[in-house]
């Protein structure tokens, strides 16, 4: 379950599967309580925008102190909706904050190092949370409907266990664009009615994809038990007071953050 967090006026989700192991920090956030102003109010953590640098960074001085993490080691990447996934260590802490991303393209990202923070973005796109509870390995996903397609966080999977022999791995899919307002176009529904079975429907003449179904169906074919993934079902475009929907606004939009780090 993703439980929704309200303290000291910011509000961010956790998983509380997560949360008992004992074994991260992490959270989902929303769009309350950060100070940035406008079509980005208020916890804006989207850089490269129009938003200023400063209600930024205080964005993420805030979010990252009330999970115990140093905002100043998040480890960022470009996220390009492909399938490429990078292992960060403690020498990427800093990356895209402190100094210039280095990542031209990583839309996952995995650790084993404790200390290191992994962040991605999000204003529609699912969120992917991974932990090995017995190896201590970490992952995020950014499972946008390309990536989706690429079945990214299958692949980033199959990247624990082959780097890090992960076998006890529990997950987590977060708020995303909900079936009931991803309205997608022919071509998407037949790409989407060919890689799995029951994730689109016609609501009238218009197709709609559930994205959220589609990456559970991947994760429980990458071999991760049903009673293992935790799947939000939370619509970001149907909650954009509480959550910045690419697609409610039209693109004049923040972005929300997935941040996860081993203790």
């Amino acid at each position: 379950m993703f439980k929704l967090i309200k303290n000291n006026g910011i509000s961010y989700y956790q998983i509380e599967s997560f949360q008992k192991t004992g074994l991260v920090d992490h959270c989902f956030t929303t769009r309350q309580g950060g100070v940035s102003v406008g079509e980005y109010e208020s916890m804006n953590l989207r850089m490269n925008c129009d938003d200023k640098r400063e209600n930024i960074l205080k964005n993420y001085e805030i979010i990252c102190n009330e999970i115990n993490v140093d905002y100043k080691k998040l480890v960022f990447s470009n996220q390009v909706h492909e399938d490429k996934i990078y292992i960060a260590d403690k020498t990427d802490c800093g990356n895209g904050i402190v100094f210039e991303n280095k990542l031209k393209s990583a839309d996952a990202l995995i650790t084993a190092e404790s200390g290191v923070p992994l962040i991605t973005f999000y204003a529609d796109c699912v969120s992917v949370f991974l932990l090995d509870t017995e190896k201590k390995v970490i992952a995020l996903a950014h499972s946008g409907w390309k990536g989706t397609v690429k079945n990214i966080s299958a692949k980033t999977v199959e990247k624990m266990r082959e780097q890090f022999e992960c076998n006890e791995i529990i997950a987590a899919i977060g708020p995303s664009i909900g079936e009931c307002c991803f309205e997608v176009g022919d071509d998407v529904a037949e790409i989407f009615s060919e890689l799995n079975e029951g994730v689109v429907r016609k609501y009238g003449e218009k197709y709609h994809v559930n994205l959220q179904k589609t990456i559970e169906n991947q994760l429980i074919c990458a071999g991760i038990k049903q009673e293992n993934i935790i799947v939000a079902n939370i619509c970001t475009c149907c909650n954009s007071d509480l959550l910045f929907s690419h697609r409610k606004t039209g693109g004049k939009r923040g972005s929300l953050a997935a941040i996860m780090q081993i203790k």
